[in-house]
């Protein structure tokens, strides 16, 4: 009877657990995460400090983004983060690696007319918030920088037949444009009544049934 006693009452601590983590500390993360993009600030690294990333940390990125004619823009620091930056000669497409301490990632960004931009990336975590207006976001587990900019430049293409959209002439200076993403990002979550607790299901549900999965054209019209 005592061993009975026991495992139910470790059943009753592990439940206790998981609706503490879903319901309690995933909502709290959420908000904390909204907070901190109320006023971000990126920190551009010194030159002198750039070779370190560009010729051991980053090599393959950096060599890449010479190869395909990106131009280096800075190196910054945002919180414990470290993100490279490269502009394209040919488009409007920033090319970024995060460096964090969860991993590495990448993402190209590419900025159209009237504010419309599309987010390509190969994390999980840039698809747990709802995409403001005229953002489109897509993310895909693929390590290979030629692969996901053949991911990329495919969606463009689609966005400019469905939608009539047209590559800014000038691209913005990356830090105005990334810092103005991570507030309009804060700002639209911020609109969604009960979104610490709807993030329970962005963080859960969204991500996961986004992830691998290019932009819905049909939607996006929709939506946009």
């Amino acid at each position: 009877m005592l061993a009975n006693a026991n495992f139910i009452n470790g059943l009753w601590i592990l439940l206790g657990i998981i609706v503490c983590y879903l319901f309690v500390l995933i909502p709290i993360l959420i908000y904390y995460a909204i907070q901190h993009m109320r006023s971000p600030q990126l920190i551009l690294l010194p030159e002198e400090d750039w070779n370190d990333f560009l010729t051991e940390k980053c090599k393959i990125e950096s060599d890449w983004a010479q190869s395909m004619r990106y131009e280096m823009v800075g190196i910054y620091r945002w919180q414990q983060n470290f993100i490279l930056a490269w502009e394209s000669v040919n488009d409007a497409t920033f090319f970024q690696v995060t460096l964090s301490p969860y991993g590495r990632f990448h993402s190209f960004t590419t900025v159209f007319e009237e504010d419309y931009s599309l987010v390509t990336a190969n994390d999980r975590e840039s698809l747990i918030f709802p995409a403001p207006p005229r953002r489109f976001v897509q993310s895909f587990g693929i390590e290979q920088t030629d692969l996901l900019s053949d991911k990329h430049l495919t969606a463009v293409d689609d966005l400019m037949k469905i939608k009539h959209l047209q590559l800014r002439e000038q691209l913005p200076c990356f830090e105005e444009d990334y810092l103005s993403s991570i507030q309009q990002q804060h700002e639209h979550v911020r609109s969604v009544l009960f979104y610490p607790i709807r993030g329970i299901w962005w963080y859960h549900i969204g991500r996961r049934a986004k992830f691998n999965r290019p932009i819905d054209l049909q939607q996006a019209v929709l939506d946009n």
